[in-house]
């Protein structure tokens, strides 16, 4: 298991992301205030989980762009 993994977006993205994330039924994340960004925070992320949120970000190297 990873200890965190974490995603940074624009806040506009951030808005679709967490309900995108929510339609998938993923709520175990916090929101973190980054660098004029919002950074998603993911804690004990099973390979399983991980494989999935580098898709639904789109840092899988496989996923188009959104």
């Amino acid at each position: 298991m990873t200890q965190h993994l974490y995603f940074l977006v624009s806040l506009n993205d951030a808005l679709r992301l967490s309900h995108g994330l929510t339609q998938l039924g993923i709520t175990h994340y916090y929101l973190q205030p980054r660098e004029g960004q919002i950074a998603f925070v993911f804690e004990r992320v099973s390979d399983q989980s991980r494989t999935i949120l580098k898709r639904f970000f789109g840092a899988d190297d496989a996923s188009p762009d959104n």
